[in-house]
């Protein structure tokens, strides 16, 4: 004799159609925490690459960094300085292409084309300024080490929306406490709307380590301060002190 099946009920269905819908909705947030902490390691080993490009390049140039020197050169944009250089960009990748020899660094899987400068044309990291422009001879290492910090503690590389450069006198996007501090190019990967994607920004620093700062420990005392306050996290200016020293 054979035994009948017995077939789910309606209300059977709507408690395991209940449960999936439960578990997926814990499940997803999850999932979706480790793409994006695999795509933040991706971007911080792109920084690490970049960093180690600088390097080599300076051993090359007697220890000074790619830059275009402003104070001697007003005209030498770096486009003109740098042949096949197209934007503000060029001025470093340029330059060490022959060293890292790959274009898929330039660009961190966490950032949408949209929203840097560039769009598609556009990278997902900057340059300190303040070595692109070459000013005080900041773009040498000895330079750099005279700082209070030396060459370990000066970051000269950065996830950022502006594709190319980064400063700390960026008065666009939002204030922290009502106020700008000029670090929102780092602060915030992308621009539209103002975010950032894994809640932090990679950087790399002049002596070729990179490390990872989250967004609400990134901050400059500078510019709040009409400039009389060095102190940032991190240290972009390379007279900059960290916060306690």
């Amino acid at each position: 004799m054979e035994s009948k099946r017995k077939a789910f009920t309606l209300i059977e269905l709507l408690v395991v159609i209940a449960i999936i819908a439960i578990l997926a909705a814990i499940l997803f947030p999850v999932f979706a925490q480790a793409r994006e902490q695999a795509r933040k390691t991706a971007c911080l080993s792109n920084v690490k690459q970049l960093g180690l490009g600088f390097q080599m390049y300076a051993q090359d140039y007697d220890e000074r960094m790619p830059g275009v020197p402003f104070n001697s050169c007003p005209t030498c944009w770096p486009w003109a300085a740098w042949p096949g250089s197209l934007d503000w960009e060029g001025v470093f990748t340029v330059a060490i292409q022959p060293y890292t020899k790959n274009l898929q660094i330039l660009h961190c899987p966490s950032e949408a084309d949209n929203n840097r400068w560039d769009g598609t044309n556009g990278i997902s990291y900057c340059y300190s300024e303040y070595l692109y422009n070459a000013n005080n001879n900041y773009d040498k290492l000895s330079a750099l080490s005279n700082g209070a910090t030396g060459v370990a503690g000066v970051a000269i590389l950065s996830e950022c929306w502006s594709s190319g450069i980064f400063n700390d006198w960026e008065t666009a996007g939002p204030t922290i406490n009502g106020v700008l501090d000029g670090f929102n190019r780092i602060r915030y990967n992308q621009y539209t709307p103002w975010m950032s994607p894994h809640n932090g920004t990679n950087f790399g620093y002049a002596d070729g380590h990179a490390k990872f700062i989250p967004q609400n420990k990134i901050y400059s005392w500078r510019m709040p301060s009409g400039w009389t306050d060095p102190h940032q996290m991190p240290v972009i200016f390379p007279g900059g002190k960290e916060p306690g020293q």
